[in-house]
C-alpha cells in the first residue's frame, strides 16, 4: 500500500511540474517553427507631436513666402515720381499685350515697409488714356511685409506710350504719408526714329563735312 501511494504522489507531482512548466512557457511567449521564442508586443498608435505640427506649419509658411516672392519677381517696379516717400513700394504686371481701343487689365501689388491703419489708393489716367475701373481702393490694418493687390482697367484711344498715376497714402493716427507712382503702358508699335537726311548742295549731291583745320 505504501509503495502504491508513493507512486501516485510522485505521478501527481510530476504532472503538476509539467503543467507549471507549460504555463511558464506560455507566459514567456509563443514558440516559432525554428525553435526560437518570440515575444508579442502590443501595437501603439502613432501620435503627432506638437513639434511635428510646428515644423509643418513653418514649412507651409516658408513655401507661401517663396510663392509670393516668385510672383513679385515677375512684376515690374513702378516709377516713383515726386519727393514724398511713404513707406510703400509698388509693382505691376500687364495681363495681356496692350491693344488700342481695348480694355487692358493691370495688376498692382503694394508692398508696405511699415504698418499703418489704412492704405488708400487713387488711380488716374492722362489725355488719351482712360482708367475705366479701379480708380480707388482702401486696405485696412496694413502690415509690413504683406502684399496687397488691386486690379485696374485702362483703355487707350490711340498708339503711343501712356502713363497712369497711382497715389498710395499710408494713413495712421499720427500722420498721413503719400507716395506717387507712374505706370507706363505702350499701345501699338513704338515710333521709329528716322536718321536725318544729309545736307545736299545745289547739284543735289550730299555735302560731306570735312574736319576743321587750323591755319
Amino acid at each position: 500500500m505504501n509503495s502504491r501511494m508513493t507512486r501516485i504522489g510522485f505521478s501527481r507531482g510530476f504532472a503538476l511540474a509539467g503543467l507549471s512548466a507549460s504555463l511558464a512557457l506560455a507566459g514567456c511567449g509563443n514558440k516559432a517553427q525554428d525553435g526560437t521564442s518570440t515575444t508579442i508586443t502590443p501595437h501603439k498608435p502613432r501620435v503627432a507631436t506638437a513639434a511635428g505640427k510646428d515644423d509643418q506649419a513653418a514649412k507651409d509658411a516658408k513655401d507661401a513666402k517663396g510663392a509670393v516672392a516668385a510672383e513679385e519677381s515677375r512684376m515690374a517696379s513702378a516709377v516713383v515720381s515726386g519727393k514724398t516717400s511713404a513707406p510703400v513700394d509698388l509693382r505691376y504686371e500687364l495681363a495681356a499685350k496692350p491693344a488700342i481701343g481695348q480694355l487692358l487689365e493691370v495688376e498692382l501689388a503694394f508692398l508696405p515697409t511699415a504698418p499703418a491703419d489704412a492704405l488708400e489708393v487713387e488711380v488716374s489716367g492722362m489725355p488719351g488714356l482712360t482708367v475705366a475701373s479701379g480708380v480707388a481702393v482702401k486696405f485696412d490694418s496694413v502690415q509690413s511685409g504683406e502684399t496687397y493687390t488691386h486690379k485696374v482697367l485702362v483703355q487707350a484711344s490711340g498708339p503711343g506710350t501712356y502713363y497712369f498715376s497711382v497715389i498710395a497714402k499710408m494713413v495712421s493716427a499720427v500722420r498721413t504719408e503719400a507716395r506717387t507712382f507712374s505706370v507706363p503702358v505702350v499701345f501699338g508699335a513704338a515710333p521709329v526714329v528716322e536718321k536725318p537726311a544729309p545736307a545736299k548742295d545745289a547739284n543735289g549731291q550730299p555735302i560731306e563735312s570735312m574736319p576743321a583745320t587750323e591755319r
